[in-house]
């Protein structure tokens, strides 16, 4: 255990996941929690994951701010360990978190990767090649094809991202599509119309690398 007189990483994840604590306490316990590690953490996912984060569609923000998220869902997951001092709590913490946020990348990433695999989003191939595209080579080509979209366009595929499920013909929840059209300045039925356009052309833009680079 820690000596020192300010509460440990344990005792304020112990608070959040307890259900005896009372909700004030609860939210003490998550702000002074957050603001003990939330610029570690972003400085961490800046200057590791910048290419992943891209890929994945969703930024460093975004990402420190659903790590917290889950973490507090996740509280009661946290081992205290034999802790001698806060030096090693720190790093024990810190640790913990980065795993956190690694699940929630390759969830992201696994959800970005299933809408271009979608029936949306025909499968990146040609007729003759053997061999399929490597994995990495598809997502760098739909990060460049992202990026040759409107930044509109991108807001609306990456929400689609998040609730789309490969085989599956889903439409965005209501809410979801409210908001987006709110943030825009358009209608829900405009947003579906923007959806379908972006997916053409990052569809297009794919096949066309991908047939460029396999002409003889």
């Amino acid at each position: 255990m820690t000596n020192d007189a300010e509460p440990s990483d344990a005792d304020l994840l112990a608070a959040i996941a307890s259900n005896a604590s009372d909700r004030v306490a609860r939210n003490e316990a998550q702000a002074t929690f957050y603001a003990r590690h939330v610029r570690y953490l972003y400085g961490a996912l800046r200057q590791r994951e910048a290419k992943l984060l891209s890929l994945a569609g969703i930024s460093a923000e975004d990402l420190v701010q659903e790590t917290f998220h889950r973490a507090f869902e996740r509280a009661h997951t946290f081992q205290r360990g034999d802790v001698e001092d806060r030096e090693h709590e720190r790093h024990r913490t810190r640790a913990w978190l980065g795993r956190v946020a690694h699940n929630l990348l390759a969830d992201q990433l696994e959800r970005f990767r299933e809408v271009s695999a979608s029936p949306y989003l025909e499968r990146v191939a040609c007729d003759g090649i053997d061999a399929e595209p490597s994995e990495s080579r598809e997502l760098d080509l739909v990060s460049a094809g992202l990026e040759s979209l409107s930044e509109r366009e991108q807001d609306v595929l990456r929400v689609t991202a998040l609730y789309h499920r490969a085989g599956e013909h889903q439409r965005l929840p209501n809410a979801v599509s409210a908001e987006l059209a709110a943030r825009w300045g358009t209608t829900n039925e405009n947003i579906r119309a923007i959806r379908s356009r972006a997916l053409k052309k990052l569809t297009e833009f794919v096949t066309g690398r991908i047939g460029q680079e396999n002409v003889p």
